[in-house]
């Protein structure tokens, strides 16, 4: 029952992490490093027993008592071997292990959305301190098996720019608002200003989402409109499946969903997904004494 003491079970999952085959750990550093050339890395066939789940949830949080599921355990574990685990106070209660499945009544923007497409993005782009790495693991599948994880590379999209657009992007902090659980209870959301393309030209870091950028002038706009272009043009699309388990590189990647349909009958699509941060140069001992963090707030 990894709930009833999460520090306890993400020490354990740090244990078994250590112990995953050699070659799925130079993967793992591969793209914890930027060296893999994707920016993601999708893992299919892991041990899990679909046929054992409970019902997707209609609800959360998740029951404290809920017993391990295999994919969560898979997660968690890999989670670790990327970073830090990190969970966020304002989303989903500050929980370090989410549940996402659809909802009947969610906001288009929400990752429990089903029945439009959910647009490329960074993130929580906004935050100061931003996940570096998101990963998903796929306990249910959706019946039709039409959902799918629209993923699009910097890397591949930038060079498609012109060297104006490119300029704009890097030089100037676009306006960006914040995804509903950062928002002020009035519904009003925090500004923040948000770099959207950084680092080195040969390893770009990116920064974006179609709904919450804010471009200020005509020539911002056209060079958002550009990158978004440039993103379509070197989407791919992963669709999982159960015992799948994909990481993003939340800094060289952006991701979405396709649009899919629930029947609420207690087998629609169910995933488990954590965040990490990278740990910094020189502090690996804080981070094995701290198994996870969560951190507040803080607007760009």
């Amino acid at each position: 029952m990894p709930r009833l003491d999460v520090a306890a079970f993400v020490r354990a999952a740090a244990t078994v992490a250590a112990a995953l085959p050699g070659p799925l750990l130079e993967h793992l550093k591969a793209l914890r490093t930027g060296q893999d050339g994707l920016g993601y890395l999708h893992l299919t066939d892991l041990p899990c027993t679909p046929g054992a789940l409970p019902s997707t949830p209609a609800s959360r949080p998740a029951p404290a008592e809920r017993p391990l599921l295999a994919m969560e355990g898979w997660l968690v574990a890999i989670c670790t071997a990327m970073g830090v685990p990190t969970a966020y106070r304002e989303l989903y209660s500050g929980s370090l292990l989410q549940d996402i499945y659809p909802s009947p009544h969610a906001h288009p923007l929400s990752a429990q959305s089903s029945a439009t497409p959910l647009s490329l993005h960074s993130e929580m782009l906004y935050h100061r301190w931003r996940p570096d790495f998101l990963l998903l693991a796929c306990s249910r599948a959706d019946h039709d098996g039409a959902a799918g994880t629209t993923v699009a590379s910097a890397r591949a999209a930038l060079p498609l720019l012109g060297a104006a657009e490119l300029e704009i992007l890097r030089e100037h902090r676009l306006a960006c608002g914040t995804d509903l659980a950062f928002r002020h209870p009035d519904g009003s959301s925090p500004q923040a200003h948000v770099l959207v393309v950084d680092g080195d030209p040969a390893d770009p870091r990116l920064a974006f989402d179609r709904e919450l950028l804010e471009p200020g002038n005509p020539p911002a706009r056209r060079a958002l409109q550009a990158l978004s272009e440039a993103l379509d043009k070197v989407t791919d699309t992963v669709r999982m499946r159960p015992g799948d388990l994909l990481v993003l590189d939340n800094t060289r990647v952006v991701h979405g969903r396709t649009a899919f349909t629930p029947r609420w009958d207690g087998h629609d699509r169910w995933l488990h997904r954590m965040y990490a941060r990278s740990v910094p140069p020189g502090s690996a001992g804080s981070a094995a004494a701290l198994p996870y963090r969560i951190k507040p707030f803080v607007p760009w």
